[in-house]
């Protein structure tokens, strides 16, 4: 990947929280017109971009402008309720002190976005604020043109499928963050080339890859397959396994044996103690498309046996479940996974 030089950036969901007052106006529309209003988890089901596409599902007998002025007034009355999202300002600050031009692509209107902007002091670090972009698809390939940025050296950071469906279209490195409208499952649905809980962890990886770097030799890492005294196994989804499902395990540290960093990375992971390991098989894992970034790996592979069932999961994993192993192949696994179980099952 190449070093990221240039950064663009939606608002809503991203830079600041205004997912309630757009509700609310989203809302007082469908009220306007005798429509059935939305709870806020059926809204983030089913509110898409762009707009047009969603309100001509709901609404497809008033014309877009007519919506859209119902739509202002309302919002304009809430505006007082958004906020800048944590992270947001520090974000800003280390692009400009990096010297990234920013750009704003959005689909706010330019009153709000100034209102905004202004009241936050944020206005001043764009260099340029693309806003009112209601299909941004058809905005980026002009913000690519006219500043003549390389499409490999620039990254879009959005919340909502739109926006990773527009940095692919313009070819740009497609950034999700999980702080607006769509959830982990819906932005994973459309590939994005990284996944990030939010801006703080964005500035993290953009710090790390400040460098074009040639490739590192091979990362090594452990990994366990754990039953409890049920036989179940243990399964944890993780969002930088493409949300998809897999096994506690992680890097071994220097000077530390393979097993010891596997009884630290599953404690750390999951605080199960382990008994009864045993060495199943070594994995190249080259560049995994599941995975959130460019790496590769030699998966050192194990199987394992604890007394307890209680998980308690780090911040790196969204969930967990203990099922039979046969339920376990039925599940959306990572490849490195799906590859050790089936091993162990002939095994």
């Amino acid at each position: 990947m190449a070093v990221i030089k240039n950064v663009i950036l939606d608002w809503s969901g991203t830079l600041v929280d205004d997912f309630n007052p757009v509700l609310a106006a989203t809302n007082a529309i469908f009220k306007e017109y005798q429509k059935p209003t939305m709870t806020a988890d059926q809204f983030r089901e089913k509110f898409f971009l762009p707009f047009k596409e969603f309100y001509k599902i709901y609404i497809p007998e008033v014309t877009m402008e007519e919506l859209d002025q119902h739509y202002h007034r309302s919002f304009k009355s809430l505006e007082n309720e958004v906020a800048l999202l944590p992270h947001a300002r520090e974000f800003l600050d280390y692009c400009k002190e990096s010297g990234m031009p920013l750009f704003l692509l959005s689909t706010i209107q330019r009153e709000h976005f100034e209102t905004q902007g202004e009241r936050f002091g944020v206005r001043s670090y764009f260099k340029r604020a693309y806003v009112e972009a209601f299909d941004k698809r058809k905005t980026i390939l002009s913000l690519l043109a006219e500043y003549q940025l390389e499409p490999a050296e620039t990254i879009f950071i959005g919340d909502m499928m739109h926006d990773v469906e527009t940095a692919q279209f313009g070819g740009v490195v497609s950034c999700a963050v999980l702080t607006g409208y769509d959830s982990l499952t819906k932005l994973s649905s459309v590939s994005p080339d990284l996944i990030f809980r939010n801006l703080e962890q964005v500035k993290s990886h953009l710090q790390r890859h400040r460098h074009e770097l040639p490739d590192h030799p091979p990362i090594a890492t452990v990994g366990a397959l754990i039953y409890n005294a049920k036989g179940e196994v243990l399964m944890i989804r993780t969002h930088k396994w493409s949300n998809l499902w897999g096994i506690p395990g992680g890097k071994i540290k220097p000077n530390e044996k393979s097993e010891d960093a596997l009884h630290r990375e599953v404690m750390e992971e999951t605080a199960l103690p382990l008994d009864t390991v045993k060495f199943e098989m070594v994995q190249d894992c080259i560049r995994p498309k599941e995975f959130y970034k460019r790496a590769h790996f030699l998966l050192l592979n194990y199987t394992a046996r604890t007394r307890e069932e209680k998980v308690v999961l780090n911040d790196e994993a969204e969930e967990y479940r203990w099922v039979p192993i046969e339920q376990a192949l039925e599940m959306p696994l990572n490849t490195p996974t799906r590859n050790l179980i089936n091993y162990v099952r002939s095994h």
